[in-house]
């Protein structure tokens, strides 16, 4: 579904910025009044020079010179304030239309050129939202296909090493170099059948209408308890701060548990088994994500400051159907962070930034996957752990269900 688009300006322009008719009126009005001041002035001192025989040139040449001086001055007013600033919309959006995806239209002077730069800038933000969404869409397509495929071609024939596998290893009478061999046969016949559960979870057809409520404060609580039994965070401090009154989600609670393990896995990994791992929960209005109010260390003490959010967020709060009511999930580590680079790149399937036989490249797609099927948005960023933070957004189960009856009821609604 399109986006929609708004004109408002960002709190900060609407506050700080002139308006760009004021400055035109304005500069009109202090010509005016110049040239007024000038004629009625000039009338007054050289009114001797009116009767004689070059007072008609005189005069002449008055109009002229005010003439010329209010037509420069606007010009320059014109050129500063129109001219200049619309030339440069001009080049950013040829560039954008050219391919150039990256620019963006610089922050205008006035009101009306700064809402027109946000425009064209969250224009630009949504085209590379959908096309990265095309993109993942394209690919899941060719993995489910891939998948049905391997899960044929690969479960039979593994299958059955495994099970020659295991009559071998009643027939190696206690040598250690076959019981090895076997051992390592086995280790990798399990990562192949990993890898194919994995592409199988991937591609799993998606649910567009789920119809459980997910308690996501006793997931979290019910996950990292699973994998502390498991002996998984033995060597890891983690710290779960949910929030008292966090809302419930609409969906599959085992799809939000496996999303949490594959968060939680990834962050162990990239710690390298020991280190501090903090999951939060937070109950957050919609009013309060398009008014971001957070604070970050160069900012004056005793002073809120307006900011716009993340262009991802911004796009997932203009789509058609948006969500009032949010529940934020943060899961932060402090390993070695993902490079900015990476930031994208890291939930597209098969792409990882371990080392080769050591991971897969799903557990983050499959992150990914989750979160798209409950109508949420994920991204990733710099925690103050030192790591990364992955940040998710997701509408509650109040919001989900005005949504869906609001798609129902306008397909409904719909002539066939």
């Amino acid at each position: 579904m399109p986006p929609t688009e708004s004109a408002t300006p960002s709190p900060v322009a609407s506050r700080e910025l002139p308006s760009l008719r004021t400055e035109l009126l304005g500069t009109i009005a202090l010509l005016a009044l110049a040239a007024l001041l000038i004629a009625v002035g000039s009338v007054v001192v050289f009114s001797g020079f009116v009767d004689s025989q070059l007072g008609a040139l005189w005069l002449t040449l008055l109009i002229m010179g005010d003439v010329a001086v209010f037509v420069a001055v606007g010009a320059y007013q014109l050129q500063r304030l129109v001219v200049v600033p619309l030339a440069s919309v001009v080049s950013s959006t040829s560039a954008i239309a050219a391919g150039d995806l990256k620019r963006r239209v610089p922050d205008g002077a006035t009101q009306e050129l700064s809402t027109l730069a946000d425009s064209v800038n969250r224009m630009t933000d949504h085209l590379l939202a959908e096309q990265a969404h095309r993109v993942r869409a394209e690919k899941l397509a060719g993995i489910g296909r891939l998948a049905a495929g391997v899960a044929h071609e690969i479960g039979n024939p593994l299958g059955a090493i495994n099970g020659y596998t295991y009559l071998l290893r009643n027939r190696i009478n206690g040598d250690a170099k076959a019981a090895e061999a076997l051992a390592g046969v086995e280790r990798e016949s399990a990562r192949i059948d990993r890898i194919v559960k994995s592409l199988l979870d991937y591609a799993r057809q998606r649910r567009h209408t789920p119809s459980g409520r997910i308690d996501v404060n006793g997931t979290v609580e019910s996950v990292v308890q699973l994998l502390r039994d498991q002996g998984v965070l033995r060597d890891v401090e983690i710290a779960v701060s949910l929030h008292p009154s966090a809302p419930f989600l609409a969906g599959e609670r085992h799809e939000l548990e496996q999303m949490l393990v594959n968060l939680l896995l990834n962050a162990v990994d990239a710690m390298k088994g020991t280190g501090r791992v903090a999951v939060v929960t937070h109950a957050v209005a919609r009013k309060a994500l398009e008014q971001s109010t957070s604070r970050r260390g160069d900012d004056p003490p005793d002073h809120v400051v307006p900011r716009r959010p993340a262009p991802r967020v911004r796009h997932w709060l203009e789509r058609t159907e948006p969500p009032h009511d949010i529940v934020k999930l943060i899961v932060a580590d402090s390993g070695p962070g993902i490079p900015d680079e990476d930031s994208e790149r890291i939930f597209e399937p098969f792409y990882t930034t371990k080392e080769p036989g050591k991971g897969t490249g799903l557990g983050l797609a499959i992150v990914a996957r989750v979160v798209d099927d409950l109508r949420g948005i994920v991204w990733v960023q710099r925690a103050r752990e030192g790591g990364a933070a992955f940040h998710l957004l997701f509408p509650t189960f109040e919001a989900r269900e005005t949504i869906l009856r609001n798609i129902g009821e306008r397909s409904l609604a719909r002539p066939a």
